[in-house]
This record gives structure tokens, sequence and C-alpha cells, in this order.
């Protein structure tokens, strides 16, 4: 098991303090790096970018919130584009922990009294720290003064909980236009400007704490007048920001950062929670119950923390909407949905698939463009049902409701994330309006963003991406396929593939739990990343774990990609070919995992003697009924929505998969799960569609003789 970790910290905020450190933690050595972006996302980038083979992770800070306000969510551009880039080691941000940790710290110091919220609590920005004020509003609701108005647009108004609130609160965030955090806070020095403070600081002056997190209140730079002689309550841990904070004269400063993980003076949630990943041999991203786990063994506080953190108010219109989805659906003879999975148009020729717009195939091609980005702007629709699933195991039946995006990936991509944030969010409550107990994500609607991270903390129901069955069902099917080449032997003695598999982008999540699948089959394994060091310690890994296979390392896969057999390319955002497929060995099965991927369709045609597959579709048990067409033959599905049925099976209702990240315990529980419930591989999908026998054997028959020469 690794023992020494490097962390980048990079801050989107200003650059100050940055500096290197060092911390031990549950024996493990951790060194950290800090670096400013200046509110740049392109900085933000290009740091990822040229950092993202020195380190572990990355630890992102001072970046805007996601705002949760009546059931709706506000998500910064710049936070999505951020948390979109591609990078092979973890991005953390310390959402999740840090609003889990806030909670159980507040109801601390509360019980310790060294915070008494009936002397007054006010919130500069209460929509920045949701969790923290709705705590406080329903325990001393007439103590509670908030001043977004005042945050966002310089109006001093100072507001206490009403009715109204929430939409005022949304006029407040549509007015301000939340496009940049540091451009929507009243730092200019205009004589207005002035008296609007001193107007706001005479109205806090009976009240006894400011809650308000450092970052956030540094942003004021000398407009901070309501802090003078109150106490400061915060949620970072920086003495050089703390040390700035003084300089406002508060009286005190309560910091709820959690006493045993201050590790270090610099230590932040956002460089705790790659700290805890790391410690805990996470790569993915935690869900709200899982750090529940870690922080808090107090299943009282653990029930308060998860009402503010987790649970979503069911509004009347909900109620009403689920009532009548009720009658509708017995009307019709409709099943109530266990699960629903969110799909897309792959391409222009999906929208001919609606017998409504069949007519599509007569129009002109250069017309396709302009149609789909119109057909784009279409509310998202049920597409269809799918019926009859039936464990074989259990005998249990399950049914699920299929929405549809009625976009391309290319219109999808050129997209504000946030806008589809919102449509597929929509749907999430949709279907738990209607009785679904968990939805999935398929195809882009899983990459957009945070990959289903923020969506999944705004959706009343648990959501998953369906990777890790994805690739759990992608090498399932490469050994379908090897055994159908017939160009390798087992050895009898032990049960291993006499060959070599290579893995290229080994040390990154897919990359890893393909290698240490494939250290279980083959004899040789070859690992292939840019960084030797991070090599060196997944090659120990898996001769720990693989004792029988031989396991060498390359930071070049071209060196020895014309000895593998099998080849797994698992990279990322990388601008080059990362293999030639010249060099490739005559037979070869390559599975390209990689997103964009690795070979495209001229690789393929320069190479017919080599088999390069994309993924592995599924079948699911029983006497699957699928009434609408989602572009597969028969009954065939997507891996990802066999996942969500595979959970609700078993009612493991929870975000089994999120994010870029796949773990390695997760592939093989899915796998299991498939397995144990009668799923069955379908369909191996490769750059011009489905890959048949007859292809296969082709392949074979060029390869063999082009061995012969």
């Amino acid at each position: 098991m690794k023992n020494s970790y490097r962390i980048a910290e990079i801050s989107f905020g200003r650059p100050h303090w940055d500096t290197a450190y060092e911390f031990e933690f549950e024996g493990k050595q951790f060194e950290v790096q800090r670096f400013s972006a200046n509110f740049s996302v392109e900085t933000v980038r290009r740091l990822i970018e040229s950092l993202r083979n020195q380190v572990d992770a990355f630890a992102l800070t001072s970046l805007p919130p996601v705002i949760k306000l009546d059931q709706k969510s506000y998500v910064h551009r710049q936070y999505l584009e951020i948390m979109g880039i591609p990078s092979p080691v973890p991005l953390c941000d310390g959402t999740g922990l840090r609003e889990i940790a806030n909670i159980n710290s507040l109801v601390k110091h509360i019980e310790a009294g060294s915070i008494q919220p009936d002397r007054g609590v006010f919130f500069p920005s209460a929509v920045f720290s949701t969790e923290l004020e709705e705590y406080i509003r329903d325990r001393y609701r007439k103590s509670v003064y908030i001043g977004d108005a005042y945050s966002l647009l310089g109006v001093p108004w100072l507001i206490q909980p009403f009715p109204g609130l929430m939409t005022l609160s949304k006029l407040v965030l549509n007015v301000a236009n939340f496009k940049d955090l540091r451009k929507n806070t009243p730092l200019a020095e205009t004589k207005l400007q002035k008296m609007s403070r001193s107007s706001l600081a005479a109205q806090v002056e009976n009240i006894q704490y400011v809650f308000c997190d450092l970052p956030f209140l540094l942003l004021f730079d000398t407009a901070t007048e309501f802090v003078r002689g109150k106490d400061l309550v915060i949620w970072s841990s920086h003495p050089l920001m703390e040390a700035e904070a003084k300089k406002f004269s508060p009286r005190s400063i309560i910091n709820l950062f959690p006493e045993n993980y201050r590790i270090h003076p610099y230590m932040n949630y956002s460089v705790l929670d790659a700290t805890l990943r790391l410690s805990h041999g996470r790569t993915a991203p935690l869900t709200l119950e899982e750090w529940e786990q870690i922080l808090t063994e107090d299943t009282e506080v653990r029930q308060v923390a998860r009402k503010y953190v987790m649970t979503r108010n069911v509004s009347t219109q909900a109620k009403i909407s689920s009532g009548m989805n009720a009658v509708k659906n017995k009307i019709l003879g409709q099943p109530e949905p266990d699960f629903a999975f969110v799909i897309h148009a792959l391409s222009h020729q999906d929208f001919m698939r609606l017998p409504i717009l069949s007519a599509l195939k007569h129009m002109p091609k250069e017309w396709n463009d302009p149609f789909d980005r119109m057909a784009a702007k279409a509310p998202p629709f049920v597409h269809g049902h799918i019926k009859h699933i039936i464990s074989s195991e259990t005998g249990e039946e399950i049914n699920g409701i299929l929405y549809a995006l009625p976009a391309t990936p290319k219109v999808l991509k050129e997209t504000d994330p946030e806008v589809i944030y919102r449509k597929i969010e929509s749907l999430c409550y949709d279907a738990a309006n209607r009785g679904a107990k968990m939805i999935g994500l398929g195809a882009y609607t899983k990459i957009v963003g945070d990959q289903g991270i923020t969506i999944n903390q705004n959706s009343p129901i648990p959501v998953t991406t369906g990777n890790s069955l994805s690739a759990s069902a992608t090498l399932w099917a490469l050994n379908d396929v090897v055994q159908k080449m017939r160009l390798l032997n087992m050895d009898p003695q032990n049960g291993l593939v006499d060959g070599m598999a290579m893995v290229i982008g080994a040390t990154g999540s897919i990359g890893q739990v393909s290698a240490k699948l494939l250290a279980l089959v083959f004899k040789k394994l070859c690992l292939v990343a840019p960084r030797m060091n991070r090599l060196q310690e997944l090659k120990y890994e898996i001769q720990k774990m693989s004792p029988h296979c031989e396991v060498i390392v390359a930071t070049d896969a071209n060196e020895l990609a014309g000895e593998a057999d099998v080849l797994v390319t698992a990279t990322s955002a990388l601008d080059h070919k990362i293999v030639d497929v010249m060099k490739l060995k005559p037979g070869a099965v390559v599975c390209d995992c990689s997103r964009p991927l690795d070979f495209d369709i001229e690789d393929a045609k320069k190479r017919p003697d080599v088999l390069i597959i994309e993924s592995g579709e599924v079948v699911l048990p029983g006497p699957v009924d699928l009434d609408c067409d989602i572009g597969l033959p028969g009954n065939t599905v997507y891996a990802c929505l066999a996942e969500t049925a595979l959970l609700t099976l078993e009612k493991r209702y929870e975000a089994f998969t999120m994010g870029r990240d796949i773990e390695w315990d997760k592939v093989k529980q899915i796998y299991k799960m498939a397995r144990r419930h009668g799923v069955q591989l379908a369909a191996i999908q490769g750059h011009t569609g489905i890959i048949t026998d007859k292809e296969i054997e082709l392949t074979r028959q060029l390869a063999l003789s082009k061995r012969k020469k």
C-alpha cells in the first residue's frame, strides 16, 4: 500500500499565500503545493494539465458554490467548467464533506454553549451556506438575519426569514446574474457603497454572530464594518487568512472545521477531502452516506446532519403530481416504475426512430445541424418503459421508465452545462414523483459537468452513472472476443492465458481496474503511464494480488505494443496518438475505454487484422418488454442502464458510481450482481456499430495470414 502522496491545492481565488507544506495522517506522508488561479478557469485548466501526471490528487478551493433553493439548483458555470476538466487523478472540492462536518461542529458548539444563536446570527450571504442557515433558522427563526441583497447587489437590506424568502433569494440571484463571484461583491469605494456599508453595520449592531467563511469575507476588502466587535464563525483553516480577518476587529473567531482533522495549520476541506480519499484508497467521490460514516459515530448527530444536508423537502406541487401519476398509471395499466434512466439522441439519425419524425430522412443534410439545435430546445420527455425484468436468483420483478433528451452529443457539448443540469434534475423529480427509487444517466448525460455529482446532490432520489458495470461489461466483452479469436492458449497448470496484456493509462481509475482484472487471467501484464513511480507502486500492488502474473512497466506504449495480445487504453484528454496502430501485433484485440477514443475509425481501417472494440452491451434477465427504440437490437440494453436495474433489484438505492473515477471494489461488486441475477453479455460495439461473429472470424483469418508472412 502506498505511504506517501502529493496533492496540488489549486485556489480559484486570489494569488495569496501560495506555499508548500507537509503533514502525516494515519501513518502516511502527504506533501501539498498550493497554487492560485486569480478567478481564471483557464489558469486552473493549465495547472491541472501540467500537474496531472505529477500528483495523486487535486484539492480545489474557493470555487463558486452550488446553491440549492426551493428544490432548484444554481450551479455556477465556472464550477462546472472546472469540475469537468479531464484528470486521471481525483478532483476534490470538499463538497458533502464540508456540509456534514459543519453541521456536526455547529451542533457541538451550540451544545457546549460556545455559540448561542438566540443572541442573533447574521449571514452576509446565506445562499452560500444554506445548510447552516436552515439549521439555525429552524431553531432560532427570530434570531436569524441575512444580507444577501448587500453581498450580491450592494443594497443595505437586512432581512429576517419570512414565507417569501426563497422567491426573493432567487430574484436576487437572477438580478446579480451569478456569473462572477468577485464582481458581484460590493468592492467599489464609491460614496454610495460607503453609505451602504455604514447603514448595514448599524443594522447588525446588536447581533452577536457573523457566519461567513474567510475566502468570501476577504472579497469585501475594507467593506467589513459588520464584523467589528462580533464573534466571527468561519469554516476554513488558514492562519494567514485569519490574520487578515483579525484586521476587521472581530471579538473572536470560531472555526467550525473539525478539531480532530486540523492536522496542519493550512488544512481546509478540499485538502481534507483529498487526504481522506487517498488514505482510504478511494479515488471516486464519496457519497454523503460514506462521508457520514467517516466523520461521525454519533447516530443522533448524524440524523440531524442528514436532515439539512441530504433531505429534499417535498413540495405540495410534487405531492399532487405524484398522486396524479399514480392515478394515470392505474388508468393506463402502467406499473409504477422502480427505477428511471435518461438517454438522448446519439446522432441526427436517432430522431428518425420516432415515428412522428420519420420524414426527416427526406430533409437536406445541410439542415441537420439547425434542426438538431432547434430540437434540443424542446423539453425532455418519457421515451418509453422497460418491464418484466426478473431476477433469475430471487424471482423479483422490477420495471423502469426511460426519459429522453432530444439533443445530440454535439449539441449537448455546445450547451451551457447548467441548462442540461436543470433539465436532468427536472427528470429526477418527475421520476421520484412517479415512484422511482433511483435514476441512471446514459451516454453524454453522465459526462457533462462533474459527471453526475452535482445532479446527485440536487436529486430527490440517488443517481448513478452506470460506469462500474460499463467497465466490467467492456472487459467481459474483451474476454468473449479473445476466446472467439482463438489465437491464445491457456496454461492447464495455472489456468492463465499464455500471452501479454497491456494497459495504457494504467494508473488512472479505469486503468487500475482493468489492470487488476487482467492480472488475474494473463501470464504477463505491461503497465503504461507517464509517471514511473506510480507505475512501480501499482506493479507492487498487483504482484501481491496476483503473484503468478509477470508485471512489467513502461512510460512509452510503442516500445512493447508489438508484443501485446490484448491492449486496453484508458487515457484522457491527450492531444496525440498514445500508440501507433501500425505497431500492433496481428490479431491483437484492443479495448478502447478512453473518452475521447484513442483509436478512430481511420485506425481501424488501417489494420483490419486488429480488432478494436469500444464497449459491451448486455441483456437483462426475464421476458423483458422494451416498448421503445434505444438504438440496440432486440432487448439489448446499455450496461449503464443495467447497473441502475441491478442496484434496484438489490434494493441498494445509492449513488453507486459517481464522477470520473471507477473503484475496483465496485466493479467487482456490480459484476457479481450481474451474474447472480442473470444478466448476459450481448452485442459488442465497434467503431461502425455491432461487431458480429463473422467479422471476428474475418479478422482472425487476416491476422493468421499476416503472422505466416
